[in-house]
């Protein structure tokens, strides 16, 4: 009786480790792609002396076939090659698998930051800029993940009609 025993102790413990092996692998949704963060649009909020406040829209993609939900951002904005703005956020959201959610951030400057700016962009009419940060993630195995997004816009010259601008 006590080979019995053991035999049905054994399948129970095996049975168990399959059980467990099982909902495991059901929940593991595998590392996270890092979100694709891209700035559709930038606004002057408030403009002191020595700082300057924007807010910022933010299109985050989710290239994941699972939800993925976020709970806060960090963020750079650099302007042609230059630091131009920083910030953060906490909000949370959770951008739908395959889909796009948007929110708005706000960022701050320095007059000397913008002052650079507007000398660079008198000499070349064009910005390019590169947003950069970390996304955290809620409920997920791995916490954190970066991201990286760049572009170019030529503002409108007298006269342009906005087709015409690259």
């Amino acid at each position: 009786m006590t080979v019995w025993r053991a035999i049905a102790g054994a399948c129970a413990r095996g049975a168990a480790a399959a059980g467990l092996l099982l909902a495991l692998a059901a929940c593991s949704t595998g590392d996270p792609v890092a979100p694709q963060v891209r700035m559709v649009d930038l606004r002057l909020l408030e403009g002191g002396v020595f700082e300057q406040r924007f807010q910022i829209d933010l299109r985050i993609g989710n290239p994941n076939d699972f939800d993925l939900p976020l709970d806060g951002l960090t963020f750079d904005l650099d302007v042609n090659g230059e630091n131009f703005a920083r910030g953060f956020s906490n909000e949370r959201v959770t951008v739908p698998r395959l889909g796009e959610e948007t929110i708005s951030v706000v960022a701050s400057t320095t007059l000397l930051d913008l002052v650079q700016q507007m000398r660079l962009l008198a000499q070349r009419g064009d910005l390019s800029y590169r947003l950069h940060g970390t996304a955290y993630l809620n409920s997920l195995a791995r916490r954190s993940a970066p991201y990286e997004s760049e572009g170019t816009f030529r503002l409108l010259g007298p006269g342009e009609a906005p087709g015409e601008a690259i």
